[in-house]
């Protein structure tokens, strides 16, 4: 079941952002190959996450759910990682210290999916490799519930399967 939900805008840059949870260590220098080709890696508490446009803003929602949740209609990337440590997950633009939000979260270690959408158009967007103040066509969703530690799992890439 859904039990708190935020909506917020983050400013990607070199296509991409973080998400930390607590005092999480900064590990953005860690993000492997793969980790860059699946759009998303999770390193303990701190988490990449990869955007199809160069710096455009885009839309994140982030749900907390007590189990987990039927992943959402739509996607056309999917995956999950692992979310360890404790406290708040912040959502954090690229370069900021500063969180745009933040989502309590349940104690423990906790599974995170993320879903991408509208990446087809955000890949064609004229100005895909450049910077700008237009939002991004593309948004992503996380759900958040507290699970085992598991191995990252792409359930959907874009493209297909």
């Amino acid at each position: 079941m859904l039990t708190a939900h935020i909506s917020t805008v983050v400013h990607p840059w070199y296509r991409q952002f973080y998400l930390r949870r607590g005092a999480a260590e900064w590990a953005s220098d860690r993000v492997t190959t793969e980790g860059y080709d699946v759009r998303i890696e999770a390193m303990d508490g701190f988490v990449y996450v990869g955007t199809s446009t160069y710096g455009h803003p885009t839309a994140v929602r982030v749900e907390v759910h007590d189990t987990a949740p039927e992943a959402p209609d739509g996607a056309d990337h999917e995956a999950e990682v692992p979310l360890l440590g404790e406290g708040p997950l912040a959502v954090l633009s690229w370069g900021d210290d500063e969180p745009v939000a933040t989502a309590d979260l349940p104690d423990g270690p906790c599974r995170l999916r993320a879903s991408w959408f509208g990446v087809a158009d955000a890949e064609a967007h004229p100005d895909n490799d450049l910077g700008g103040e237009d939002p991004s066509p593309e948004r992503l969703q996380f759900q958040v519930w507290p699970a085992a530690a598991a191995a990252r799992r792409v359930t959907r890439r874009c493209g297909g399967t």
